[in-house]
């Protein structure tokens, strides 16, 4: 075996996979430990927790009466219980150093999840590279300690769940219930988990599904729920919440009146329901080869064994991550935090995308440099958009390209 071989094996196949992927975790876990004792750590968010898990463990149910130096209580009941463990681990959350740490293993094990995940696919594993050099991302989980982070290793648990076997469906179904319980930001992923689900089982297979999300929710808001039901919906699910633009990555350009008009939420909300349509009608039934129409039929006739073949790991992985990314391109605002939302994603999005090297460097860069832009400005919210509206641009001709008829050749 040469040089170039041996190079071009570790780069480019999954035969030395794991190797590489120790390598890269052998290396976070030294840049984890150096940033935790060389770079300050930034209160935001943490005291606000504490607090507020403080007022539960003192008896309060009534989440109108939970807030934060930072406001409201504002997530669900799933917050509330894993962050009242952390509150007592870090002694009321003084424990900073040691929250760090715990917050480092939130990053590792986020880190473990997703590269086995990438594992069940065909992308290449010098992309995995793409997951250990961000800056905002190392700040946003051992500086910050946001609860973004556990809502998100949850989230890729349950996709892991999903593209490791079929038998692990309905505990997939339980993960991002979970995940939805420490933020919302998780119901993303759903519309394209639920297209999954069709394809594993049809309408009793959603149907299912969507019971052991709902009875999971219920069972973690017990305790709300039997108190004060009103409150706790209207504070852990507020749909209409607006989030300041003060704060605001995407969108800036746009200026203040504009970002907080109804219209412009109305429109954004409108063009994200239309990509969902584009994606779940054309682009994902491509990715097995088949129609809507036979994946509509198969999922209402889901025992006639010739309809659509059942979904790969690479299908699986390619269908929820463009769920969630069609919703962060439309999302009305991204705070610094919301980057974790979807960056453990954009190596196999780019994959997805068959963007030429030097594209792909582009585009990553961009959005990259301006998620580490602080404050926003007009030319870092710009090229945020541009970036993913470039990549997005790329995985839907990709999507539409396949099974394209070559054209007939002429004389």
């Amino acid at each position: 075996m040469t040089l170039l071989t041996l190079t071009r094996d570790i780069l480019l196949t999954h035969r030395f996979y794991l190797a590489v992927s120790a390598l890269l975790a052998l290396f976070e876990i030294s840049a984890n430990i150096l940033i935790i004792q060389r770079v300050p750590y930034t209160e935001i968010d943490w005291r606000a927790y504490m607090q507020e898990v403080q007022g539960v463990l003192d008896g309060e149910r009534n989440y109108l009466n939970l807030e934060g130096d930072t406001g409201p209580l504002v997530y669900p009941a799933g917050f509330v219980w894993i962050y009242q463990v952390l509150f007592r681990i870090t002694s009321s959350g003084s424990n900073i150093r040691l929250a760090q740490y715990i917050f480092m293993a939130i990053y590792m094990a986020t880190l473990t999840v997703v590269m086995a995940i990438f594992k069940t696919t065909r992308m290449p594993p010098v992309l995995l590279v793409l997951l250990v050099i961000s800056k905002r991302v190392h700040s946003i989980y051992v500086l910050r300690l946001f609860n973004d982070t556990v809502a998100m290793l949850l989230a890729y648990a349950a996709i892991y769940a999903m593209a490791s076997s079929k038998r692990l469906s309905r505990l997939s179904a339980v993960l991002f219930s979970l995940g939805v319980s420490v933020k919302m930001n998780v119901q993303l992923m759903l519309p394209g988990a639920a297209f999954i689900w069709w394809r594993q089982g049809g309408l009793p297979a959603v149907l299912t599904q969507v019971l052991i999300i709902v009875v999971t929710q219920i069972a973690l808001a017990a305790p709300f729920l039997a108190s004060y039901p009103k409150e706790y919906l209207s504070r852990a699910f507020d749909f209409g919440r607006q989030f300041d633009f003060t704060w605001t990555v995407n969108w800036r350009f746009v200026g203040k009146d504009i970002f907080l008009s109804q219209p412009f939420s109305v429109l954004l909300l409108a063009v994200h329901l239309a990509l969902l349509a584009l994606l779940g009608l054309v682009l994902w039934p491509k990715l097995s080869q088949s129609s809507a129409w036979a994946i509509i039929k198969g999922g209402l006739m889901p025992a006639d064994k010739t309809h659509a073949r059942r979904p790969s790991a690479e299908e699986i992985v390619a269908v929820v991550f463009t769920s969630n990314f069609v919703g962060i391109v439309c999302a009305r605002s991204l705070h610094y935090q919301f980057y974790s939302w979807y960056f453990h994603m954009l190596p196999h999005l780019l994959h997805l995308a068959q963007l030429r090297p030097a594209a792909l460097i582009a585009i990553w860069l961009a959005i990259e440099y301006s998620w580490n832009v602080y404050p926003s400005t007009v030319f870092s919210s710009l090229a945020l958009l541009a970036a993913h509206l470039s990549l997005l641009t790329a995985v839907v001709a990709r999507l539409l390209s396949l099974n394209a008829k070559p054209k007939a050749k002429t004389a």
